[in-house]
């Protein structure tokens, strides 16, 4: 085996340390931002569309998944050669490479709309662009502003520079040792399966809001606000303004003496609308469970209900998986025999709905939703959520549908993790009610 320092022992002065130092943490760190986006590889693609659209390239949506893939692969497979120092040479401009183009990208991203503005004031023009507004970088594990994720490449690109300026410093070795290509081997190996697997199935670790275990009815709350209206009047002697409220009014001409004062030395002026209580807007605001007949949004009943119950998500009628959903059928079947609530949720249009209702001769009901949150809550077209006391128990993708039978047998085991939850995560909902005292009120009536 052949070293270019294997007659001498490198002198470990303080560049050794750091040209080590960041080795290892950008490895670590390439590791981790493709792990993060290797278990949801779908969140990670529908990134990359908006990406995109956004740069006018909706031609290649298409390939948004395969470039999913593609990058994780080659952010992972750059993470574990600079982990385990292989092929230095060759790594420290694969890293360049990629460091430039998303430092550069993300600069794009965070000035883009002050560029644009710069040169509409220049030029008296009025261009408006779509940028994305978050890079994606590490999944939905943490999300960044479009600025500090600029700012948060400045500094990983400027250990890229040390990097690359020390790659010849670096130990080599042929590449036909096993040591330098089975690291590689494994982990490409793996990364695969790991993309694959989540992809077909679902997320193994799951950052969004319908997580098992995550109250999710604190964040599809949302509360309208409580108005009044405010009377304004001039006072004649001083000319000031005073504002009463309906009650006010009504005191007023209650009372004889104090109505003949009002009446002779006020004006009328205008009425305006008060906000007595602030309003409350979801989190997840954009998530709705629209009932078509009524036009309402029946999210708050449902999300909220005691007892078990289940959501079966269908993004897109059109785009539906019908492998398996003669298991689903049987599963509604078996949960309207024993009254547990069992409906859906689509994108779709209500004439599609009504036609696949007929054609899949379905029961349950449909409710509407945009499609963006419900891929959000569930990758696979379809799958569906079990929840209980506005909690997450569980979810499976079209392909891990249990039998109503399995469900049954596992319902101790998940009243003990529903335990588990609330004394983690209380239910109390963001007006600070809490939930399980409403429902255990409900029951007792």
């Amino acid at each position: 085996m052949t070293y270019t320092h294997s007659l001498h022992k490198e002198k470990r002065n303080g560049m050794y340390y750091i040209r080590h130092f960041s080795r290892l943490f950008i490895g670590l760190l390439f590791i981790f931002s493709g792990y993060v986006k290797g278990v949801d590889p779908f969140g990670f693609a529908l990134k990359i569309e908006e990406y995109l659209v956004s740069f006018g390239l909706d031609f290649m949506t298409p390939l948004a998944m395969t470039l999913s893939i593609l990058a994780i692969l080659a952010e992972c497979i750059i993470g574990i050669a600079l982990l385990f120092n292989i092929q230095m040479k060759l790594t420290s401009w694969a890293l360049f490479l990629f460091m430039g183009f998303f430092t550069v990208l993300t600069f794009w991203l965070a000035y883009a709309i002050e560029i644009v503005d710069i040169i509409n004031s220049i030029f008296n023009k009025n261009y408006s662009i779509f940028v994305v507004s978050d890079c994606g970088c590490f999944g939905d594990f943490i999300v960044l502003s479009n600025t500090e994720t600029f700012y948060k490449n400045i500094i990983f690109f400027f250990f890229t520079l040390i990097i690359v300026h020390q790659r010849k410093k670096y130990k080599y070795i042929s590449l036909h040792y096993i040591t330098q290509w089975l690291p590689i081997l494994i982990g490409a190996i793996f990364v695969l399966f790991m993309t694959i697997h989540c992809l077909r199935h679902e997320p193994w670790h799951d950052f969004r809001p319908w997580n098992k275990g995550n109250f999710i009815a604190a964040e599809t709350y949302s509360e309208a606000p409580v108005l009044d209206y405010v009377f304004q009047y001039k006072n004649n002697k001083n000319n000031t303004i005073v504002e009463y409220t309906i009650d006010d009014l009504t005191q007023i001409s209650e009372d004889s003496v104090r109505n003949d004062d009002f009446e002779t030395n006020y004006t009328y002026v205008d009425r305006k609308e008060k906000i007595v209580k602030e309003g409350i807007n979801a989190q997840l605001s954009d998530f709705t469970l629209i009932d078509m007949e009524t036009n309402q949004d029946l999210k708050k009943t449902i999300i909220e209900q005691a007892g078990y119950h289940f959501i079966l998500f269908i993004h897109n009628i059109s785009k539906v998986n019908l492998k398996n959903f003669d298991d689903i059928k049987e599963f509604a079947k078996k949960c309207e025999e024993e009254q547990i609530p069992f409906i859906a949720v689509t994108g779709s249009t209500p004439k599609q709905i009504e036609q696949f209702k007929q054609s899949e001769d379905i029961d349950f009901i449909f409710y509407y939703s945009d499609e963006t949150p419900l891929k959000t809550a569930i990758r696979n077209n379809p799958g569906f959520i079990l929840l209980k006391d506005g909690y997450v128990i569980d979810k499976w993708s079209f392909r891990d549908i249990p039998t109503y039978e399995i469900f049954k047998k596992t319902i101790p085991t998940y009243d003990a993790k529903l335990k588990k939850y609330k004394s983690i995560l209380p239910p109390t909902l963001p007006n600070k009610t809490n939930l399980d005292s409403i429902n255990y009120s409900t029951s007792d009536e």
